[in-house]
């Protein structure tokens, strides 16, 4: 199989660390193509960032298409263009966020989001109400870093995560941590270790569960929400 993931930013740095975590975990059998999306921000950390983003992650959606790759994931926790992305793919597209939320609510009562700024939990707060999942957050917590310094410190980004995560499963009741940034890819396996409860790598979940939808060939439904715009 052949999954196309796409960074919505144009940081190659970052891009080069989502790959490295999906090569090691990929299946020998699955084909891997991580790329930036050129001309966009740096790092998507507001509206304004994902307005200017999405039209060029778009062009990437078709090309994966064209190019006969069996599925799309957008690699920011954000889902930029998710909904935009399906109409316009017949193949399967995944968000990294929609899918880690839903997973998090199977794998325990209560999760926890940790974000880089405090402007975002609002955003992260809204997405998790609009997946119908409110009764099984607990909290979101900042780390109170940016999307570049979660990516380019990573002893610096998980101290800090031990920290804040300790936090929300002492007064929050969380059960599970989301690592809520694609910046993050890579940490997961180290934090849970220290914390003793399940912690996710959005990028490594939506990836392993796009493996699976792709072997049991299912994608989105193009019967209404996701059905391909008019033509103009």
């Amino acid at each position: 199989m052949r999954i196309m993931i796409i960074n919505p930013n144009s940081s190659e740095e970052m891009t080069g660390h989502i790959r490295s975590e999906l090569e090691r975990i990929k299946r020998n059998d699955t084909e891997v193509r991580v790329i930036a999306t050129v001309g966009a921000p740096p790092a998507i950390e507001s509206a304004s960032d994902i307005t200017q983003a999405v039209p060029l992650m778009l062009k990437l959606v078709r090309q994966a298409n064209e190019e006969h790759y069996d599925a799309v994931i957008i690699a920011c926790f954000s889902d930029p263009g998710l909904v935009a992305a399906r109409e316009q793919s017949d193949i399967l597209v995944m968000g990294i966020e929609e899918t880690t939320l839903h997973i998090a609510a199977v794998l325990g009562h209560k999760f926890t989001i940790l974000t880089p700024l405090a402007k975002r939990i609002p955003t992260k707060e809204r997405k998790v109400r609009a997946c119908g999942l409110e009764s099984a957050l607990a909290s979101v917590r900042t780390l109170n870093l940016s999307v570049s310094e979660t990516d380019a410190d990573p002893q610096a980004t998980k101290a800090r995560i031990l920290e804040v995560a300790h936090q929300a499963i002492e007064e929050d009741g969380a059960e599970v941590m989301i690592l809520g940034c694609a910046g993050m890819a890579g940490y997961a396996e180290d934090v849970e270790r220290e914390l003793g409860i399940v912690v996710l790598d959005p990028t490594a979940v939506a990836f392993k569960v796009c493996e699976g939808l792709i072997d049991v060939g299912l994608r989105h439904s193009k019967r209404a929400l996701y059905s391909c715009p008019p033509r103009q």
